[in-house]
């Protein structure tokens, strides 16, 4: 359920769209060659001193990890870990915030912020201006239809007859941190999560595997892609049938009512698929389509956490006497969250239950390998903003106004230009608006001068903060953080003619329950970033911290060249000395 504000942008052509917002020498990109050349140096420079104080691989000053272990929460706030501490178990999230490094400012630097574009940023270092992810689907020019970000109909499923089974990384471009120890180090890497592209994205172009679930049959599957058939211990795993385990079943508070936060009774909240009640207890029902309603509740969380220890010892990860990685994304809190909201009770509830799940997986690991032996980093995809009912209740704008803005806006272009098919598509692209050129050229209409007419209407409407217009994004005339944003995100092979930002809480089109995310503001861009392990000094710190530095951080703590579309900084002060 993402903002329909929120779906879509991209990548590559035009590089040098990819500076921070607040960062002193970023790149836009209205910026001259020699601009990025010196930047570039700039760079290499920096790295060459990190080599100076970290010198050498895993042969000289560090004895390489066993494992080195991912994490993404899909949609996971930054104010969650400090909101719901008091009730987290010790070798939980806490293993990580109270005796690993704790980047407390932890920001995308991009638009849109949603679920691909987050999980290809973590490990390759870039942003949808450089790996081409620019969102969960865009608007394909070329054959005129929607795309999936891991869409890809030359595979088929593995496990599955199902199209969730046709998937891939081919429309990511570039490499992650998974390629770059695969070949330094010949690493088994493997990808996991409910959703197709937070098991796809992370784990980069060939891993041993990458495993998702599919709704319909409640399996773990794979594509042809990476593998024929089934691993045995995947197979084995399927056959508990642990999904068909979960209808019925009751989900209730694990804590005492009154150590929740909020009430349970909170504005705009919606329900589970199946329910009319918004408060606890809940019920999972039977889907009509599968094996989907299990997803929004801290069952699809305990599954994958299941999965999860199933691939270590499957996989013997750990084992092989190289860094295997192991890039984990838990899905659930994002079904919840749009669901109830930020400052539910279901959501504190979810993210208290998903600590648990992180010991159960963080205490196997220290049996079987020894957690000294392990490196772990966590992030999230993208945080949430607060239900608008709930915004509007506080005095925010929390408006929903907008769901007929494309409409009227074909009807006020019909006025001034004639009738005609102006758009490929109805449909806004996180955001974008992807003109119909065939009709301007039809009409000897300027494509810059019809686009300087929708931006001036739209900003007249008053539903919108920001527009911004194909050539002042190529042009580099994107002023503001907020322009920084849409440029990090842009690009001119794949996304629109237009690119519109809503209001701040405002959730365009949106229902009277439930919420969404996608935008560049701090709701939806500041989370946590977390490191642990012997090259980390434990600690919080403040700095300022992209999760496009991510990759660079860790590529530098494990002395392993960074991947190829990277623009991030390695933080030398959180390593060990």
């Amino acid at each position: 359920m993402d903002n329909p504000l929120a779906r879509s942008v991209d990548a590559w052509p035009g590089v040098g769209r990819h500076g921070s917002p607040g960062r002193a020498g970023r790149l836009d990109c209205g910026e001259t060659l020699a601009s990025e050349s010196k930047m570039k140096r700039i760079v290499e420079i920096g790295r060459l001193l990190v080599l100076l104080f970290f010198p050498g691989g895993f042969s000289g000053r560090a004895e390489a990890p066993k494992l080195v272990l991912t994490i993404v929460v899909d949609q996971m706030r930054y104010d969650y870990l400090e909101r719901f501490d008091p009730y987290l178990s010790r070798n939980g999230f806490r293993l990580l915030t109270k005796r690993g490094a704790f980047m407390t400012f932890g920001r995308y630097n991009y638009a849109p912020t949603v679920t691909g574009p987050g999980h290809a940023s973590y490990l390759s270092g870039g942003g949808p201006a450089v790996h081409g992810i620019l969102g969960n689907s865009w608007f394909n020019r070329k054959t005129r239809r929607e795309i999936g970000c891991v869409e890809d109909a030359s595979v088929q499923g593995v496990g599955t007859t199902n199209s969730s089974g046709r998937a891939s990384p081919r429309n990511f471009i570039g490499g992650t941190l998974a390629d770059q120890l695969r070949l330094q180090f010949g690493s088994k890497v493997i990808g996991i999560a409910l959703k197709d592209r937070g098991a796809i994205l992370p784990a980069g172009k060939k891993p041993a595997g990458a495993y998702w679930h599919d709704g319909k049959t409640g399996r773990f599957v794979s594509s042809t892609y990476y593998m024929t058939n089934l691993p045995a211990w995947v197979e084995r795993f399927n056959e508990r049938k642990l999904p068909q385990s979960y209808d019925g079943k009751v989900w209730e508070r694990l804590l005492p009512e009154n150590q929740y936060q909020f009430s349970d009774l909170g504005v705009g909240e919606g329900h589970l698929d199946g329910e009319t009640n918004t408060v606890f207890n809940h019920v999972v029902h039977s889907s009509t389509n599968g094996f989907v309603n299990f997803f929004p509740t801290p069952y699809g969380d305990e599954l994958t956490a299941e999965f999860a220890l199933a691939a270590i010892d499957g996989e013997e990860l750990g084992r092989h006497g190289r860094p295997d990685m192991l890039c984990l994304s838990f899905s659930s809190l994002d079904g919840c969250g749009h669901k109830f909201g930020p400052y539910s009770q279901e959501v504190q509830d979810q993210f208290v239950r998903l600590d648990r799940q992180l010991e159960r997986v963080f205490n196997h690991l220290d049996r079987c390998l020894g957690l000294n032996n392990v490196v772990i980093a966590m992030t999230a995809d993208h945080g949430v903003a607060p239900n608008a009912e709930y915004s509007k209740s506080n005095g925010l704008d929390g408006s929903t106004e907008g769901g007929g803005f494309m409409t009227d806006l074909m009807t006020r272009l019909d006025q001034e230009y004639g009738s005609g098919k102006y758009f490929l598509t109805p449909t806004l692209f996180y955001g974008n608006i992807y003109l119909n050129h065939d009709t301007l050229r039809g009409k000897r209409l300027s494509a810059a001068a019809v686009a300087s007419f929708i931006r001036e209407y739209a900003l007249g409407t008053g539903l919108f903060q920001a527009c911004f217009t194909r050539e002042q994004l190529l042009d580099g005339r994107a002023p503001g953080w907020i322009g920084e944003c849409v440029l990090n995100g842009y690009n001119a092979e794949r996304s629109g003619d237009l690119v519109l930002i809503s209001k701040p809480f405002a959730l365009p089109g949106g229902g009277k329950t439930g919420t969404t995310h996608g935008t560049p503001y701090s709701y939806d861009t500041r989370v946590p970033i977390l490191f642990y392990g012997k090259p980390f000094r434990p600690g919080r710190y403040a700095d300022a911290f992209y999760v496009t530095d991510m990759a660079a951080t860790l590529a530098t703590a494990l002395h392993c060249e960074e991947p190829p579309g990277s623009i991030g900084t390695p933080c030398v002060r959180i390593l060990a000395p």
